[in-house]
Parts: structure tokens; sequence; C-alpha cells
């Protein structure tokens, strides 16, 4: 199988949840289906189940453009990608087409609430497959993460963790993948209270749920090979799935996690790190006739400040409370304040999560197409709409 063909054949057109099926003929036909619409196959023994989605972080079916740039693929800005998590589907068909031992789930709808991952999740709560110990996802952005908590639960062991970072790494030497902390939600955490090790690992995409994804095919060939060189049952099996593990500080939904705070990396130097370069953009927001702005760290991307509508923000706040139910996370209650997500839950704890860290899961807080739509719209100079302005009684300009 040419893992460059099969992706980009997995991804010519977009497939909300509900149109997984027209799907189900370019995959293989070997597959078999639970009573609930996923598709599956068991080969060999094994106590790994391997998992992705074939649904679309979309409500449109639309074809897609391929753009290719080296490595890159991505689209003509129009539509998503859809690497998310097709790159993911394209690692288990490689996998499944050499033979490697396993259960592999391709599920639906995990882009809505993971339907399809949630109702196998609570059958196995009642009967849990014999022999099944570590459920692993293949959907996470980036390309050096294997996740070991999941919305603020300890999904994986740091054993668990570290070892597969380092057959990952063993297998292909350019590989440096790390145990992070900082996932947030996919299939795998719906096992999370039945098996034992359950973790997601990065596919090499980026921008997902945004027209403005692309996926490193490179990353993505180098993985899928390697997921067939691992002796994945020679995993460690450490944590006990009936104990509850938080992380509570600052950081996606309560993490404080610096990518470079390795144990290997910790020190106590103490020292001021220099202002960062800061970038005003503005643009306009059509829907709401409003005059938006941010200042972004131009070497991160970083918003550090954002002005937009208030109603603009009352519909964020109310799709993020939509987010947090179809996940099923306890808490009291949140506040949303357009740059940080706050969530206080009963046992006192209070979690942060960025604007940038939610994008990935709640789509109307991606502002990319508003700034483009807006690009040609503004005075360079006084940066509101051009020629669609007037002076109200009190001397202020507006638009309409």
């Amino acid at each position: 199988m040419n893992i460059k063909e099969k992706f980009l054949s997995l991804t010519t057109r977009t497939y909300p949840h509900g149109t997984e099926y027209e799907l189900f003929d370019i995959l293989p036909q070997n597959l078999d289906m639970d009573e609930y619409g996923n598709l599956f196959k068991k080969i060999g023994e094994s106590d790994v189940m391997f998992t992705s989605h074939l649904d679309t972080a979309t409500s449109a079916l639309t074809d897609i453009k391929h753009v290719i740039d080296g490595n890159i693929i991505k689209t003509d800005g129009k539509t998503i990608l859809g690497a998310d998590d097709k790159a993911g589907v394209t690692i288990m068909l490689y996998m499944i087409e050499k033979n490697i031992p396993g259960l592999y789930y391709f599920f639906l709808g995990e882009e809505v609430g993971c339907i399809g991952s949630k109702k196998v999740a609570e059958q196995h709560k009642i009967e849990k497959i014999p022999g099944i110990n570590k459920v692993i996802s293949f959907d996470r952005r980036g390309t050096n993460s294997v996740i070991t908590f999941q919305a603020s639960s300890r999904c994986c062991s740091d054993k668990f963790g570290e070892s597969l970072s380092s057959m990952l790494n063993d297998a292909e030497p350019t590989f440096k993948y790390l145990t992070d902390p900082t996932g947030i939600y996919t299939d795998s955490a719906q096992f999370v209270k039945i098996y034992p090790e359950c973790t997601n690992i990065s596919v090499g995409y980026y921008s997902e749920h945004t027209f403005s994804e692309r996926q490193d095919i490179e990353h993505l060939t180098k993985l899928a090979e390697a997921c067939t060189k691992i002796d994945w049952n020679s995993l460690p099996v450490e944590r006990d799935p009936s104990k509850y593990e938080s992380r509570s500080y600052d950081y996606g939904f309560g993490y404080d996690w610096d990518p470079y705070d390795r144990p290997a990396a910790r020190h106590k130097t103490i020292f001021t790190p220099p202002a960062p370069s800061l970038k005003k953009v503005h643009f306009f927001d059509k829907k709401h006739n409003y005059v938006s702005s941010m200042n972004i760290v131009t070497a991160t991307g970083e918003i550090r400040d954002l002005d937009i509508h208030s109603q603009r923000l009352y519909l964020e706040e109310e799709a993020i409370y939509n987010f947090l139910n179809q996940i099923e996370l306890e808490y009291n209650y949140m506040k949303w304040d357009g740059l940080i997500l706050k969530v206080w839950y009963s046992d006192g704890r209070v979690c942060e999560t960025s604007r940038q860290e939610l994008e990935e899961y709640v789509s109307c807080l991606d502002l990319t197409h508003l700034i483009n739509e807006s690009d040609d719209e503004l005075d360079p100079v006084n940066q509101y709409p051009l020629n669609n302005y007037q002076m109200d009684d009190f001397g202020h300009k507006e638009w309409w």
C-alpha cells in the first residue's frame, strides 16, 4: 500500500458524521461491522485495540482540492482536509495489510461527541474484551506526542508512555516522541475506566478543524512503517483503571506544561525572558458589523489580547458549553473571556485552557477565515472598512 496515495484517496471529500458509509467502498471489504455501524478487524492474538475515526469535523459534504507542497498536503483553502483523522485511518489500514496483530476499530462520529466509541465503551463496561490491556488512538496533531492525560485525567502510565515513545524513536531515527500530558479528548478516552493503558499518538497533521489544515505526509509514511516494527504486546501495563488521577495546574483543562520542561531538561536557573514581539491584526467581522483586533506573538502565534463583538463572544461560549457536554466533563461551572476558559470542579480545582488549545475541538474559535475575508476590506492606515461607515452624533465611526 502506498501511504500517500491511500491518504489522498481518503481525503478526496469530507465525511461529516452520518455520511461515513460513503467511505466504505474504498476501504478493505474484509472489515466487519458492529451493531452500531463502526468497522473493526481482529488479527491474531494481541492485548491492543487500535482506534481511529472515519468522520470529518465539518457539516459540509463537499469535494476537496488537494495542494501538495513538498512533504505537506493541504487544501486550496476552501475546505478542511480531513487529515483528522484520515491520517490515523491510513496507518491502521497499513498495519492491517502487514498483518500486525491487534483489534482495529474505525469509529463513527468522534467529532460530534465520540458517538461510536462511546457506545462500544458502554458495552465493554458490562463485558470487557478478554485480554485487552491497551487502547491506542492515532489521532493527535504534531509529530512527537504520546498522550498521558486526556481532559485532566490520566489515561496511561508514564512508564507505558515512555516505553512507547522509546520504541517509536528506535523504529525511526528521525522521530522524537515524548510523553505529553496535554491531551484533550479522542476515542481512547472512552475506555480509560475500563482498560489500563489508553493513549493517543501524534500522526503529523496540523491546524485540524480549519481550512488551513495540513498533513506532513513524510511523517505519516515513516510512522506507518514504524508501527509495523513495534512489539506492541511487550509494552508495560501499570495503570489501575479503577483509580482516578488528575492534573490541576493551568494549561489544557488543568495543565501547566512546557514541551521543553521534561525531566531531563528541568533546572533551577531563574531568568527574565525578553518581552515578546507583538503584531497587531485588525479584521472586519461582517456578521456583527464590527472591526475586531488582536495582538499576536510573532514567534509563536499566541494571541495576547483580543477585541471581538460581545455577541460573537457569547456564541463562542455557547459552543464551548456544548463541547464540554459532549465529552461529559463533570464540573460546576465555566467562564470564557475569549482567550482563556476557566473550569471550576467540585473538588475545588480551577483549571484553565487557552483559546489555541480549544480551537482543535471548537471550530468557531478559529478566526482565520474572518481575517482572510477582511484583508482587502480594511483601510490599511485607519483599519476600518473602506467606504463603509458614517459618523454618528458623538463623532464615532459607524459601519454598515
